[in-house]
Protein backbone atom coordinates (compact mmCIF):
# COMPACT_ATOMS: atom_id res chain seq x y z
CA UNK A 1 0.00 0.00 0.00
CA UNK A 2 1.28 3.70 -0.69
CA UNK A 3 1.00 5.15 2.16
CA UNK A 4 2.32 8.15 0.76
CA UNK A 5 1.08 9.12 -2.22
CA UNK A 6 -2.21 8.44 -1.36
CA UNK A 7 -3.98 10.24 1.52
CA UNK A 8 -7.52 8.07 0.96
CA UNK A 9 -5.26 4.76 1.51
CA UNK A 10 -3.96 6.31 4.90
CA UNK A 11 -7.76 7.05 5.96
CA UNK A 12 -9.32 3.31 5.00
CA UNK A 13 -5.94 1.78 7.31
CA UNK A 14 -7.18 3.97 9.48
CA UNK A 15 -10.33 3.26 9.07
CA UNK A 16 -9.45 -0.18 9.35
CA UNK A 17 -7.62 -0.49 12.46
CA UNK A 18 -10.97 0.24 14.32
CA UNK A 19 -12.93 -2.22 12.52
CA UNK A 20 -10.49 -4.90 13.00
CA UNK A 21 -11.86 -4.57 17.43
CA UNK A 22 -15.42 -4.49 16.14
CA UNK A 23 -16.03 -1.01 15.98
CA UNK A 24 -16.97 1.91 13.61
CA UNK A 25 -14.90 5.34 13.09
CA UNK A 26 -15.94 7.85 15.06
CA UNK A 27 -14.92 10.96 16.18
CA UNK A 28 -13.69 10.02 19.70
CA UNK A 29 -11.74 7.09 18.61
CA UNK A 30 -8.36 7.50 19.28
CA UNK A 31 -6.34 5.78 17.20
CA UNK A 32 -2.52 4.48 17.53
CA UNK A 33 -0.44 4.41 14.76
CA UNK A 34 3.31 3.41 15.01
CA UNK A 35 5.89 3.28 12.32
CA UNK A 36 9.48 2.12 12.27
CA UNK A 37 12.11 4.75 11.61
CA UNK A 38 15.98 3.94 10.73
CA UNK A 39 18.17 5.19 13.00
CA UNK A 40 19.88 7.64 10.63
CA UNK A 41 16.45 9.74 9.93
CA UNK A 42 15.72 9.84 13.86
CA UNK A 43 17.39 13.18 14.05
CA UNK A 44 15.62 14.28 10.59
CA UNK A 45 12.52 13.14 11.75
CA UNK A 46 13.02 14.50 15.31
CA UNK A 47 14.82 18.35 14.00
CA UNK A 48 16.92 20.35 15.18
CA UNK A 49 16.05 21.29 19.03
CA UNK A 50 13.08 19.14 18.25
CA UNK A 51 11.33 21.41 15.64
CA UNK A 52 10.52 19.31 13.48
CA UNK A 53 8.40 16.98 16.36
CA UNK A 54 6.87 20.57 17.39
CA UNK A 55 5.53 21.26 14.20
CA UNK A 56 4.14 17.83 13.43
CA UNK A 57 2.14 17.95 17.09
CA UNK A 58 0.69 21.58 16.47
CA UNK A 59 -0.24 20.81 12.98
CA UNK A 60 -2.45 17.96 13.67
CA UNK A 61 -2.99 18.12 17.29
CA UNK A 62 -2.11 14.91 17.44
CA UNK A 63 0.33 13.37 20.54
CA UNK A 64 3.92 12.04 18.93
CA UNK A 65 7.24 10.80 20.02
CA UNK A 66 9.90 8.57 19.01
CA UNK A 67 11.08 5.77 21.29
CA UNK A 68 13.42 2.73 21.42
CA UNK A 69 12.30 -0.44 20.86
CA UNK A 70 14.59 -3.49 22.54
CA UNK A 71 13.87 -5.49 20.07
CA UNK A 72 14.77 -2.61 17.06
CA UNK A 73 18.64 -2.66 16.46
CA UNK A 74 18.93 -0.67 13.65
CA UNK A 75 15.90 1.71 14.09
CA UNK A 76 13.20 3.16 16.93
CA UNK A 77 9.67 4.08 16.47
CA UNK A 78 7.73 7.03 16.00
CA UNK A 79 4.41 6.80 18.03
CA UNK A 80 1.24 8.47 16.88
CA UNK A 81 -1.85 9.13 18.82
CA UNK A 82 -4.77 10.96 18.38
CA UNK A 83 -8.39 11.00 16.52
CA UNK A 84 -8.33 9.44 12.84
CA UNK A 85 -8.21 12.73 10.84
CA UNK A 86 -4.93 13.28 13.14
CA UNK A 87 -3.34 10.73 12.68
CA UNK A 88 -3.72 11.09 8.91
CA UNK A 89 -1.98 14.50 8.71
CA UNK A 90 0.95 13.34 10.84
CA UNK A 91 1.25 10.81 8.10
CA UNK A 92 0.59 12.92 5.35
CA UNK A 93 3.12 15.30 6.37
CA UNK A 94 6.24 12.95 7.06
CA UNK A 95 5.63 11.09 4.11
CA UNK A 96 5.95 14.65 2.13
CA UNK A 97 9.64 15.05 3.94
CA UNK A 98 10.44 11.19 3.89
CA UNK A 99 9.71 9.55 0.74
CA UNK A 100 11.94 6.84 1.56
CA UNK A 101 9.54 5.81 4.79
CA UNK A 102 7.55 3.36 4.61
CA UNK A 103 4.10 3.84 6.83
CA UNK A 104 2.98 0.63 7.26
CA UNK A 105 1.65 0.28 11.45
CA UNK A 106 3.73 -1.72 13.11
CA UNK A 107 1.60 -1.06 16.92
CA UNK A 108 0.65 -4.60 17.97
CA UNK A 109 2.73 -6.27 15.62
CA UNK A 110 4.72 -9.12 17.45
CA UNK A 111 8.54 -8.51 17.67
CA UNK A 112 10.92 -9.97 14.84
CA UNK A 113 12.08 -13.60 15.69
CA UNK A 114 14.18 -15.11 16.45
CA UNK A 115 15.54 -13.58 19.70
CA UNK A 116 17.73 -15.48 22.03
CA UNK A 117 16.43 -16.79 25.55
CA UNK A 118 16.81 -13.89 28.13
CA UNK A 119 17.32 -11.01 25.60
CA UNK A 120 16.10 -7.60 25.65
CA UNK A 121 12.80 -8.42 24.53
CA UNK A 122 11.70 -10.21 27.88
CA UNK A 123 12.18 -7.01 29.85
CA UNK A 124 12.66 -2.55 28.98
CA UNK A 125 15.02 -0.11 29.01
CA UNK A 126 14.13 3.14 31.49
CA UNK A 127 14.56 5.59 28.42
CA UNK A 128 14.70 9.13 29.11
CA UNK A 129 11.32 10.83 27.97
CA UNK A 130 11.68 13.01 24.34
CA UNK A 131 12.04 16.66 24.87
CA UNK A 132 10.90 16.38 28.51
CA UNK A 133 13.45 18.20 31.81
CA UNK A 134 13.76 14.99 33.99
CA UNK A 135 16.02 14.79 37.27
CA UNK A 136 18.77 12.68 36.75
CA UNK A 137 22.29 11.49 38.43
CA UNK A 138 25.22 9.79 36.44
CA UNK A 139 26.04 6.21 36.81
CA UNK A 140 29.61 5.92 34.56
CA UNK A 141 30.68 8.41 32.58
CA UNK A 142 32.62 7.04 29.21
CA UNK A 143 34.24 10.57 28.61
CA UNK A 144 33.11 14.10 28.24
CA UNK A 145 30.42 13.71 25.98
CA UNK A 146 29.27 9.86 26.60
CA UNK A 147 27.74 8.59 29.77
CA UNK A 148 24.59 6.64 31.29
CA UNK A 149 22.41 8.37 33.67
CA UNK A 150 19.77 6.83 36.26
CA UNK A 151 16.62 8.50 37.07
CA UNK A 152 16.66 8.29 40.86
CA UNK A 153 13.06 9.53 40.92
CA UNK A 154 11.65 7.23 39.05
CA UNK A 155 9.32 5.01 40.78
CA UNK A 156 11.29 1.95 39.62
CA UNK A 157 14.49 2.96 41.27
CA UNK A 158 14.68 2.30 44.36
CA UNK A 159 14.08 -1.05 43.46
CA UNK A 160 17.52 -1.74 42.17
CA UNK A 161 19.28 -1.77 45.69
CA UNK A 162 16.58 -4.63 46.70
CA UNK A 163 17.32 -6.37 43.35
CA UNK A 164 20.91 -6.13 44.03
CA UNK A 165 20.77 -7.83 47.13
CA UNK A 166 18.47 -10.44 45.79
CA UNK A 167 21.10 -11.39 43.68
CA UNK A 168 24.34 -10.96 45.91
CA UNK A 169 22.47 -13.71 47.90
CA UNK A 170 21.68 -16.10 44.77
CA UNK A 171 25.28 -16.03 42.85
CA UNK A 172 26.94 -16.50 46.36
CA UNK A 173 25.58 -19.73 46.30
CA UNK A 174 27.43 -22.68 44.57
CA UNK A 175 26.48 -24.59 41.16
CA UNK A 176 24.97 -21.31 39.55
CA UNK A 177 24.85 -22.10 35.85
CA UNK A 178 27.36 -20.49 33.32
CA UNK A 179 26.50 -19.47 29.73
CA UNK A 180 26.35 -21.91 27.26
CA UNK A 181 28.91 -21.28 24.23
CA UNK A 182 29.06 -20.55 21.48
CA UNK A 183 27.16 -16.82 23.28
CA UNK A 184 24.44 -15.40 21.62
CA UNK A 185 24.81 -11.47 20.86
CA UNK A 186 22.46 -9.38 23.26
CA UNK A 187 21.83 -11.69 25.89
CA UNK A 188 21.11 -10.69 29.30
CA UNK A 189 23.27 -12.54 32.02
CA UNK A 190 24.78 -11.49 35.75
CA UNK A 191 28.30 -10.52 35.79
CA UNK A 192 30.68 -10.11 39.10
CA UNK A 193 31.14 -6.73 40.29
CA UNK A 194 33.23 -5.30 43.51
CA UNK A 195 32.75 -6.48 46.62
CA UNK A 196 31.05 -9.72 45.61
CA UNK A 197 28.30 -7.79 43.47
CA UNK A 198 26.41 -9.31 40.58
CA UNK A 199 25.36 -6.72 38.18
CA UNK A 200 23.02 -7.37 35.04
CA UNK A 201 24.96 -6.92 31.79
CA UNK A 202 24.07 -7.12 28.10
CA UNK A 203 26.37 -9.53 25.31
CA UNK A 204 27.40 -6.93 22.93
CA UNK A 205 30.07 -8.91 21.18
CA UNK A 206 31.27 -12.49 21.26
CA UNK A 207 35.65 -13.66 20.71
CA UNK A 208 35.30 -17.31 20.62
CA UNK A 209 39.15 -17.21 20.03
CA UNK A 210 39.96 -15.76 23.78
CA UNK A 211 36.76 -16.88 25.06
CA UNK A 212 36.12 -13.48 25.85
CA UNK A 213 32.71 -11.37 25.65
CA UNK A 214 32.17 -7.38 25.63
CA UNK A 215 29.69 -6.64 28.09
CA UNK A 216 27.54 -3.43 28.95
CA UNK A 217 26.28 -2.95 32.06
CA UNK A 218 22.67 -2.49 31.96
CA UNK A 219 21.88 -0.72 35.21
CA UNK A 220 24.93 1.24 36.12
CA UNK A 221 26.60 1.58 32.98
CA UNK A 222 29.82 0.97 31.31
CA UNK A 223 31.42 -1.42 29.63
CA UNK A 224 33.83 -3.71 29.94
CA UNK A 225 35.54 -7.40 28.58
CA UNK A 226 35.50 -10.28 30.41
CA UNK A 227 35.66 -14.11 30.54
CA UNK A 228 33.18 -16.09 29.33
CA UNK A 229 33.59 -18.39 32.25
CA UNK A 230 33.07 -15.94 34.85
CA UNK A 231 29.49 -15.20 34.01
CA UNK A 232 26.70 -16.58 35.52
CA UNK A 233 22.74 -17.13 33.74
CA UNK A 234 20.03 -14.67 34.90
CA UNK A 235 16.71 -15.72 36.59
CA UNK A 236 14.08 -14.40 34.52
CA UNK A 237 12.40 -13.04 37.83
CA UNK A 238 15.77 -10.63 37.94
CA UNK A 239 14.59 -9.29 34.52
CA UNK A 240 11.31 -8.06 35.44
CA UNK A 241 12.96 -4.28 36.59
CA UNK A 242 13.41 -1.87 33.68
CA UNK A 243 16.98 -1.61 32.82
CA UNK A 244 17.89 1.90 34.78
CA UNK A 245 21.02 2.84 32.90
CA UNK A 246 19.88 5.33 29.79
CA UNK A 247 22.95 5.56 27.73
CA UNK A 248 23.52 9.18 26.25
CA UNK A 249 25.44 11.68 24.74
CA UNK A 250 25.66 15.63 24.96
CA UNK A 251 24.54 17.45 22.35
CA UNK A 252 26.44 20.14 20.25
CA UNK A 253 29.41 19.10 22.18
CA UNK A 254 32.26 17.51 20.37
CA UNK A 255 36.54 17.16 20.60
CA UNK A 256 38.54 20.36 19.56
CA UNK A 257 39.54 20.08 16.04
CA UNK A 258 42.47 17.59 15.24
CA UNK A 259 41.26 15.87 17.75
CA UNK A 260 39.33 12.17 17.57
CA UNK A 261 38.43 12.36 21.30
CA UNK A 262 37.84 14.27 24.03
CA UNK A 263 41.08 15.03 26.43
CA UNK A 264 41.61 13.93 30.13
CA UNK A 265 41.17 17.58 31.23
CA UNK A 266 37.49 17.62 29.73
CA UNK A 267 36.96 14.21 30.84
CA UNK A 268 37.82 15.47 34.44
CA UNK A 269 35.80 18.96 34.25
CA UNK A 270 32.67 16.73 33.30
CA UNK A 271 33.32 14.21 36.15
CA UNK A 272 33.56 17.68 38.33
CA UNK A 273 30.33 18.95 37.38
CA UNK A 274 28.67 16.17 37.71
CA UNK A 275 29.74 13.93 40.42
CA UNK A 276 26.88 13.63 43.38
CA UNK A 277 25.34 16.31 41.97
CA UNK A 278 21.58 16.96 41.29
CA UNK A 279 21.23 17.20 37.53
CA UNK A 280 18.35 17.78 34.60
CA UNK A 281 18.95 16.22 31.31
CA UNK A 282 16.23 16.62 28.74
CA UNK A 283 16.56 14.88 25.16
CA UNK A 284 16.83 17.39 22.30
CA UNK A 285 17.66 14.92 19.27
CA UNK A 286 19.34 11.84 18.56
CA UNK A 287 23.02 10.87 17.08
CA UNK A 288 22.27 9.60 13.45
CA UNK A 289 25.10 6.97 13.45
CA UNK A 290 24.77 5.10 17.00
CA UNK A 291 20.74 6.25 17.40
CA UNK A 292 22.07 7.15 21.32
CA UNK A 293 19.61 10.00 22.64
CA UNK A 294 21.51 13.37 22.90
CA UNK A 295 21.15 15.57 25.66
CA UNK A 296 21.23 18.89 27.20
CA UNK A 297 22.06 18.54 31.05
CA UNK A 298 22.28 21.09 33.47
CA UNK A 299 23.72 21.13 36.65
CA UNK A 300 21.17 22.49 39.47
CA UNK A 301 23.78 24.18 42.23
CA UNK A 302 21.91 26.36 44.59
CA UNK A 303 20.06 28.81 42.87
CA UNK A 304 22.53 28.50 40.18
CA UNK A 305 21.87 26.64 36.85
CA UNK A 306 24.84 25.40 35.21
CA UNK A 307 24.99 24.19 31.42
CA UNK A 308 27.21 21.10 31.33
CA UNK A 309 27.10 21.34 27.53
CA UNK A 310 28.43 25.26 27.00
CA UNK A 311 31.05 25.12 30.58
CA UNK A 312 32.99 22.43 28.84
CA UNK A 313 32.87 24.67 25.64
CA UNK A 314 33.64 27.81 27.73
CA UNK A 315 36.18 26.66 29.27
CA UNK A 316 38.03 25.66 26.16
CA UNK A 317 37.88 21.82 26.32
CA UNK A 318 35.21 20.89 23.65
CA UNK A 319 33.74 22.55 20.52
CA UNK A 320 30.22 23.55 20.22
CA UNK A 321 28.59 22.09 16.72
CA UNK A 322 25.71 23.78 15.57
CA UNK A 323 23.46 21.19 13.05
Amino acid sequence: MDFVSSGCAMKKAVTQQNTKTGRETSKCDHVIWEIEVPKKLVGRLIGRQGKFMSFLRQRSGAKIYVSTRPYFHDSQVCHIEGFPLQVVKVLRLIGRKFKELCLTNIHGLPPPAPLALHSLLMTAWLFLPDGVTVEVVVAHQVDAGHMFLQQHTHPTFHVLRRLDQQMYVCYSQPEIPTLPTPVAVGIICTAPGLDGAWLRAQVISYFEETSEVELRYVDYGGYDKVKVDTLRQIRSDFLSLPFQGAEVLLDNVVPLPDEDHFSPEADAAVDEMTRGAVLVAQVTNYDSATGLPLIQLWNLTGDEVVSINRTLVERGLARWLDY
